[in-house]
């Protein structure tokens, strides 16, 4: 039964963009649930299909678009194009929907996380061509059938809009339907130039009709990002380096960034650096082609050995955090146990409306003859909870508990993000999270039965681009390192004073004020002496050269010679007068 409209004291009644809340009924038959995400084409929130019995995700139609004829004709014409893709890898979309001036898309709910979420786990910020291999052939595939088969292109590829289900096999999200809103007084459709800039070809970036070979750019753009931890241009000037410059390698980025690790392959370097090509003709002409220079084959399987002496992953928790990122975490997420077990995940065909997660028992009793069956156990919970900035503590208390101060409960359960909190009894639970510098924060969440739940805490925040003369500085939030210039790091809101520090100068502080949406830039110059203490140290350096330009010995002693023999000579003797 979904859940009904929530009580005041709920953080989650506060409205969203569009006006509705968790509880509320739309189109007569989907009952909203939780928000998703949001976005540039609106809020995703998931919703109880009423009518079907299945949960879906539903992207709420921005208001502008639902008030401008001509751009909810397109986007709808858009949507229509887009449910004649039936591939097992690409997010399902059921419908276009309107009911007075609202629209929404119903789609396939992945109950799982985005690469790009995936790749923040990772302790080098990246993956390895080991781990990604997989999901890339199973990307190169969906975009194969895509574009020669459905005729149709994404145009927003990028590790956000790829998801890993439960299954841990890939999902393409918002496939044929990325398109941002236009500008109401520009009297034309949905733009044509949709898309993150990070991952834009050159010719998207110039207005150009979309085409096949964007897609491809897009895709060398985030396997560039999953392998290096940064797009190929990422800050700076960046639409004027992707029409003008070349990236670097994968291998000088990784170096640059100080990244170890297995080497990425030469042919896939290669490979990569032609997707990113300026030119179109100069890029893999097809998905299948660069699969074909990637080395990848038709289909994968997914096979991981664990570390012996751990327990096998929860299947919910493994698939949330996206199994290779779990399993190579296993010390945070597993317990000792005597049976190590390997887990095998085949690639197979999925159904359009994947089941929730579960977190399945270890085992099950096998049945007995003239025996009452087993009970099954209770299907426990789990939490997976990640913080912007990662590192901050969380605290989870039972219950929606009112009020801004600790909750008068018994404590839960309590640990660091990134951190999942497995077998929790299904229900409602307040989160405290702390984290040194920044502004407590609270979130309350609801837990059904079996369900691995991401929680994701973003702390209010801005930016800061910090840099030193000369470079190599560590800068410091309070007590907190930051890191070591030059750097770009995330920093509450407000006033902050920033410490830089290096062995051989005296520490620098800087107050800066930090926007939201506003980068701050930070400049620590190395400190100028005053005028008296150069003066002071002018004169040291002439008194040391005076002191080292004696004469030479010999000659001094000549000299002191001449005058000995001037002042001794004895006056003549004086005439007597006669």
């Amino acid at each position: 039964m979904p859940p009904g409209p929530v009580p005041e004291e709920d953080p989650e009644l506060r409205e969203t963009m569009r006006g509705v809340v968790r509880g509320t009924k739309l189109f007569q038959h989907f009952t909203l649930q939780k928000v998703l995400g949001r976005g540039s084409m609106g809020i995703v929130w998931l919703a109880h299909d009423d009518r079907l019995g299945r949960l879906v995700a539903l992207k709420l139609v921005p208001e502008p678009v639902c008030v401008d004829p001509s751009a909810k004709e397109e986007l709808k014409r858009e949507t229509r194009e887009s449910l004649t893709l039936t591939h097992p890898n690409i997010v399902r979309i059921f419908d276009f929907i309107e009911d007075g001036g609202t629209a929404a898309i119903p789609m396939e709910y992945v109950d799982g996380a985005t690469l790009s979420a995936l790749r923040e786990w990772k302790r080098t910020k990246c993956f390895s061509v080991n781990e990604i291999a997989p999901w890339v052939t199973s990307l190169c595939d969906a975009l194969a059938y895509a574009h020669d088969s459905a005729r149709i292109i994404h145009r927003d590829l990028k590790p956000s809009n790829l998801m890993v289900n439960g299954q841990m096999e890939l999902k393409i999200t918002d496939f044929g339907i990325a398109c941002r809103v236009r500008d109401p007084m520009s009297g034309g459709g949905l733009r044509s130039s949709s898309g993150c800039l990070d991952y834009m070809s050159p010719q998207r970036l110039l207005g150009e009709d979309p085409a096949a070979s964007d897609d491809i750019y897009a895709l060398g753009a985030t396997l560039y990002e999953l392998l290096s931890s940064k797009p190929p241009f990422n800050s700076g000037d960046v639409v004027s380096q992707v029409r003008e410059v070349k990236p670097p390698s994968i291998a000088e980025r990784r170096e640059k960034l100080g990244i170890t690790g297995e080497a990425v392959p030469r042919h896939w370097e290669e490979a990569i650096a032609a997707c990113l090509s300026r030119k179109p003709e100069q890029r893999p002409r097809t998905a299948t082609e660069l699969s074909r220079r990637l080395g990848l084959g038709k289909t994968a399987r997914l096979v991981h050995s664990q570390p012996k002496g751990w327990r096998k992953i929860s299947p919910g928790v493994a698939a949330a955090v996206g199994g290779i990122a779990a399993l190579t975490a296993a010390a945070v997420f597993s317990f000792r146990t005597s049976d190590p077990g390997v887990p095998e995940v085949k690639k197979g065909a999925t159904a359009a409306q994947p089941d929730r997660l579960q977190i399945a028992p270890e085992s099950s009793p096998a049945p007995t003859p003239a025996s009452v069956p087993p009970v099954e156990p209770a299907k426990n919970s789990a939490l997976l909870v990640t913080t912007s900035p990662a590192g901050a503590k969380f605290f989870v208390y039972p219950g929606v508990a009112g009020g801004t101060g600790v909750p008068a409960v018994a404590l839960t359960s309590s640990g660091s993000s990134p951190q999942a909190v497995e077998d929790l009894p299904p229900g409602r639970y307040t989160l405290l999270f702390q984290r040194e510098g920044w502004p407590d924060g609270r979130l309350e969440v609801s837990l059904g039965a079996g369900e691995v739940l991401p929680v994701d805490y973003t702390f209010p925040q801005g930016s800061a681009n910090i840099t030193s003369i000369p470079p190599g500085s560590e800068i410091f939030l309070g007590t907190l390192s930051l890191g070591r210039t030059p750097l770009t790091v995330k920093l509450p809101l407000g006033k902050q004073v920033l410490t830089a520090r290096s062995p051989d100068r005296p520490e620098r502080t800087q107050t800066v004020v930090v926007e939201e949406g506003v980068p701050a830039k930070v400049a620590f110059q190395t400190p100028t002496q005053s005028r008296s203490d150069s003066r002071a140290k002018r004169t040291q350096s002439r008194s040391r050269s005076r002191a080292k330009r004696k004469p030479p010995e010999s000659t001094l002693e000549k000299f002191r010679e001449s005058l000995k023999n001037i002042f001794s000579r004895k006056p003549p003797p004086s005439r007597k007068k006669a």
